[in-house]
């Protein structure tokens, strides 16, 4: 008995942290679009200020090397603003958050379904039943996620691997819990 528990778990411990990578990389994809979307606008309100400067010195000079520039800087403002109307960048990371929240919920789902698989309480064919529902779900949202590029990968590495993000120690958690539900189980026998 004890080892379909121990199949199913591993089956389970395997597709949860999947998902715990998808989620993560969704996430540091949606920071990329939103921190290129920030650097184009910024460069963008810059030209366009600059593009006004040269407008209105055209006014008071008449230096043909100052014309050229401005043209320039117009051109560049015109290609900056088409650029961001035709890759819509912010939706782009909100569409990413989006997905990475959807992973989260799921990846919630499967925390539940080790921790049932550990306390041994309903059957394995229960168990199993909720977490191919749950499976349903999570190949739903893979199939309409959207592409994530290989920096976004590299960055969730970081984030997991070396920074640790979802790891915490007993007493992180303890921090955040009311005294009576810290720590371990409390046996009732001592």
């Amino acid at each position: 008995m004890k080892e379909q528990y121990q199949k199913l778990l591993d089956l389970v411990r395997q597709n949860y942290a999947s998902i715990v990578w998808t989620h993560k990389i969704q996430e540091q994809q949606a920071e990329i679009y939103k921190e290129k979307y920030r650097f184009i606008e910024c460069i963008n309100i810059f030209t366009a200020a600059l593009t006004s400067c040269g407008v209105f010195s055209t006014f008071y000079q008449d230096h043909l090397w100052v014309k050229v520039i401005t043209i320039l800087l117009s051109f560049s403002t015109l290609f900056i603003t088409a650029y961001l109307k035709s890759f819509d960048l912010k939706s782009m990371a909100e569409e990413n958050k989006d997905y990475a929240n959807k992973f989260l919920v799921v990846r919630n789902k499967m925390l539940s379904i080790i921790a049932e698989i550990h306390m041994m309480k309903n059957s394995v064919e229960g168990i199993q039943e909720k977490y191919e529902l749950i499976l349903s779900e999570s190949n739903e949202i893979y199939i309409s996620a959207p592409s994530t590029s290989n920096k976004a990968v590299k960055r969730a590495k970081i984030r997991l691997e070396v920074e640790k993000d979802y790891t915490f120690s007993d007493e992180e958690i303890d921090r955040f819990l009311p005294e009576s539900l810290r720590g371990k189980i409390k046996d009732d026998d001592k």
